[in-house]
């Protein structure tokens, strides 16, 4: 196995002024010489808003741990990422489990086998079907899962240590994800009878299901409502940004509206998430992978970060460091997350 598969914004940012709370900068570290793990752990950024509010919050939470690290900008491309891991320009960095996975598949060839599908998934179709399988293009077939149900948050982080570039390991899994999903409003809910996506399909010929630029004919657009839940909607229009496509619902332009789970508008107008029974949306939670030189006592710090993220952390940094206008810089929204109780 692995070695390291063993081992609200004004308020918070009033709490942060008033407590006298200072900024973690990109490059602040404890003196390597004083950390037990034997040299500076290089965080990068990663691929977005999220991933960059994460390497400050392990940066902090590991230099109050007495590890010596920084957090480093080497890109926001994987490939990037990827580079810096393997020359030492980085040492970690936290992603998504689903795209990561994707990714190393798409660009590394695997050091073993695939594993095989597991027990929740059906036999795949054969090879002269045209049907499209959901996530058939990318992750599914990739983990050899293209039967009637796509591959679990399980299957995923199985996977991933068989794909990852030499010299790149997998820690432990966190419990924060933020795995797309379907939301209507509570009145188009009431109306159809809707509670998961298995319910959604009898009336989707009478709604327009509203995604983001791109999406409609991926594997989790209409390609894969038509084959996971028989729903083939009067329309899929894209929007460019998640507040034109929230708006666009609440006005009733659309029906229904593909969102990360995360987003701090469902909670705050009320949205009900369909459940996605049968796994059409890529599992999507917070790893974090590392070069394997990292020591086996900086390893047991990351990991118990790790363990301490919710969903709801994914929540707050979008509330506090999302959008055009943030309210907090991700400096100061780890830190606001760091002080929260655990």
């Amino acid at each position: 196995m692995n070695r390291r598969l063993r081992a609200t914004a004004a308020a918070a940012a009033g709490a942060l002024v008033l407590g006298g709370c200072g900024q973690a900068q990109e490059q602040d570290a404890p003196d390597p010489a004083a950390s037990s793990s034997g040299g500076t752990v290089k965080i990068a950024t990663g691929v977005d808003t999220q991933t960059r509010v994460l390497a400050h919050l392990y940066q902090q939470r590991l230099a109050a741990d007495g590890v010596a690290a920084s957090v480093v900008d080497v890109g926001s491309s994987r490939a990037e990422i990827m580079d810096a891991l393997q020359d030492g320009r980085a040492t970690m960095v936290p992603d998504f489990s689903g795209d990561l996975y994707v990714y190393a598949r798409q660009h590394e060839t695997p050091a073993s086998p695939q594993p095989s599908a597991s027990s929740s998934a059906t036999a795949a179709p054969s090879g002269t079907s045209d049907t499209p399988r959901g996530l058939l293009d990318s992750l599914g077939q990739f983990l050899g899962i293209t039967g009637e149900t796509g591959p679990s948050d399980d299957d995923v982080y199985r996977a991933l240590p068989d794909v990852l570039p030499r010299g790149v390991e997998l820690l432990d899994s966190s419990g924060a994800q933020r795995t797309d999903r379907v939301v209507v409003t509570t009145v188009t809910g009431a109306k159809y009878s809707l509670g998961d996506m298995n319910t959604l399909g009898k009336h989707c010929g009478a709604m327009s299901v509203g995604v983001p630029t791109g999406y409609a004919s991926s594997a989790q657009g209409s390609p894969g409502l038509k084959a996971y839940y028989d729903c083939t909607p009067k329309s899929v229009p894209e929007y460019g940004s998640t507040d034109e496509l929230v708006n666009a619902l609440l006005a009733d332009k659309v029906q229904a509206a593909v969102l990360h789970s995360t987003e701090p508008v469902i909670e705050d107008d009320g949205l009900v998430t369909l459940d996605d029974p049968d796994h059409l949306f890529r599992p999507e939670r917070v790893v974090a992978i590392a070069a394997d030189s990292l020591s086996d006592d900086a390893v047991s710090k990351v990991n118990a970060v790790s363990a301490d993220l919710t969903s709801a952390d994914l929540t707050t940094i979008t509330r506090l460091a999302g959008g055009k206008t943030p309210a907090m810089t991700p400096e100061r929204t780890a830190t606001y997350l760091r002080e929260q109780p655990r």
